[in-house]
């Protein structure tokens, strides 16, 4: 029998997927109340899926051949009907479950980023509203840096402050290389961001063989090995940052103790 009065809201009861487990301590709701809970959960849902969608990624590029197996028989078979010369062709293996994945990862990190920095309006560290890491002039997150540098609550410059040289030195490091890689994604040049397998062949006894399924590579790192590393930075940079939220907040009580 439902004996839910109309006025009580549902508690919700989520059957997570092993990959939340990453999260879980971070991104923890029950330690945040008010409109900074519900942002919480969704930087939560999105950590996990950018774990989930790079775990993947790795098992795609760490079983590159068997996953490229049709290709590179297709382009055996031709080269056996007609050989032509290696050395005057590139060729690719498209692999869609691959390019949808790199594209998840783009959309992912750009997506926490936007979550993230509406605790600093939720918080009280300023007094306008944030809504995303939004692109001021050519500044990728240029108008939260404004807001952080102008309109900090005056009991709150001091964490803004920090809160300022903590994005911009991680805007340096690795955000505004991420995101210029994820609009090259969106507006590609030609040529560039190559998104299949690189399938390096060789003749050896009157037959074609593949050596190796090379990923694609954003700065000169495999696919995978980078997405690796952009988990690991957005990872510090989310502790960095919900860190420094809990410091002015551990002064004034906006924030619920952990449960």
């Amino acid at each position: 029998m439902n004996t839910t009065t109309k006025s009580e809201a549902p508690i919700p009861v989520i059957c997570v997927d092993p990959s939340s487990v990453a999260g879980a301590e971070m991104f923890n709701p029950n330690s945040w109340s008010g409109e900074s809970k519900g942002i919480i959960q969704s930087c939560w849902t999105e950590y996990s899926v950018l774990h989930h969608c790079i775990a993947q990624t790795s098992d795609m590029c760490n079983d590159a051949e068997h996953l490229c197996a049709k290709n590179i028989e297709t382009i055996q078979q031709q080269w056996h009907a007609a050989k032509f010369e290696l050395g005057r062709v590139a060729i690719f293996g498209q692999q869609p479950d691959l390019h949808i994945r790199i594209e998840a990862l783009f959309s992912g990190v750009k997506t926490l980023l936007d979550l993230i920095v509406q605790l600093l309006s939720t918080e009280k560290i300023v007094s306008s509203a944030v809504d995303g890491f939004h692109r001021e002039k050519d500044v990728y997150g240029g108008r939260v840096l404004n807001v952080l540098g102008n309109n900090a609550q005056k009991n709150k410059k001091d964490a803004a402050a920090k809160l300022e040289a903590m994005i911009s030195e991680h805007k340096k490091l690795w955000i505004d290389k991420v995101i210029l890689a994820r609009n090259q994604l969106i507006h590609p040049e030609k040529g560039l961001h190559q998104l299949m397998f690189h399938l390096e062949f060789a003749e050896k006894a009157n037959a074609l063989i593949c050596v190796k399924a090379h990923p694609p590579e954003i700065d000169s790192k495999p696919i995978h090995l980078y997405a690796q590393d952009i988990l690991k930075q957005a990872t510090v940079f989310s502790s960095s940052f919900l860190g420094l939220l809990r410091e002015p907040a551990a002064s004034n009580n906006s924030m619920e103790p952990p449960r």
